[in-house]
């Protein structure tokens, strides 16, 4: 039984995994992945003749899909299934799963990690003294200052926590009142998102990719932000307008910026965001640690093995 792996993740990791694949009777197909994910034509053609694959950030179209005849399940490593027509996989009777919650605090972490090096311009200094200077810029104090969090999934929350421990007055908006609900159990206050916007110092992007949240933060609502505020994107590239924030931020409006992910993975030399110096870039790489990556490879590879049929025994 044929499957592809497309996660970069997994097949870094894929000699730990291969002989219970095997003796579950996979046979692994691994394709170069010369980016974050693969696409169109690409994706078809790595994926010929596969049952089942464990996918990336991969784009799976309808078009895709219908020139993959044989394929009957996508096991999603992750979370995020924007990338995939759902909708045409059901009628194709292609059932897609993911992996909620496995690295909240991993993609937490690095959210908090770039806060603090926004406000401290610890990217600042790192540079200079490289550079054979000795930079002293004067930072920004975390405790007492606003932290709203778009987003109060698992790892919303998991940020939200963060920011109450650091002495943060931390917000949230969500439309779940469940997520509402846990979130001010965490210590946050639920507010809406203008008022989100309009009142917070920090800006932390932690939703999911829908109809709804494309483009979410664009001219208007970047404007609605207090001058001299920041944002930190650890979600989705695509919930963020790119030019929207490029002016923002070369006006001054917007003081800096952490993007872990963006519209253009990775960005091409004319994107307008490349080249402004309050950014500091991350690589889509915020869940990636050799712990959560184990985690998240059991369960994706479990999840494919029960919905082609097949029991395996992993390590």
């Amino acid at each position: 039984m044929r499957i592809g792996v497309t996660c970069i993740q997994l097949i870094r990791d894929i000699e730990a995994w291969r002989p219970a694949l095997e003796a579950a009777g996979f046979e692994v197909v691994l394709p170069e992945i010369p980016g974050q994910h693969l696409e169109g034509d690409a994706l078809v053609s790595a994926l010929a003749g596969c049952v089942g694959v464990v996918a990336g950030d991969d784009k799976f179209t309808a078009e895709v899909l219908d020139q993959l005849p044989d394929l009957k399940a996508i096991s999603k490593w992750g979370i995020g299934v924007d990338g995939i027509d759902r909708a045409h996989a059901a009628s194709r009777g292609i059932p897609v799963t993911n992996t909620p919650g496995a690295f909240d605090d991993e993609v937490a972490d690095v959210t908090f990690a770039y806060i603090v090096m926004l406000l401290r311009q610890l990217h600042v200094v790192n540079e200079g003294v490289r550079d054979g200077s000795w930079p002293k810029p004067a930072g920004r104090s975390l405790a007492g200052r606003r932290l709203g969090v778009i987003g109060l999934g698992g790892i919303g929350r998991a940020v939200v926590r963060r920011g109450v421990v650091a002495g943060m007055d931390v917000v949230g908006a969500d439309p779940s009142p469940e997520s509402q609900q846990a979130a001010i159990a965490d210590g946050a206050a639920v507010v809406d998102l203008d008022e989100l916007l309009a009142t917070s110092s920090v800006v932390s992007v932690n939703c999911p990719l829908t109809p709804d949240t494309h483009h979410l933060l664009n001219t208007e609502r970047i404007a609605l932000m207090p001058a001299g505020s920041y944002v930190v994107n650890t979600g989705r590239g695509d919930v963020i307008e790119t030019a929207a924030l490029a002016d923002a931020l070369r006006s001054g409006h917007l003081v800096g910026a952490a993007l872990d992910v963006l519209e253009e993975e990775p960005p091409g030399p004319t994107n307008p965001i490349r080249g402004i110096p309050t950014v500091i870039f991350g690589s889509h790489n915020g869940s990636n640690t050799l712990e959560a990556s184990a985690r998240v490879h059991r369960r994706s590879i479990e999840n494919l093995a029960r919905e082609l049929g097949r029991e395996i025994q992993l390590p």
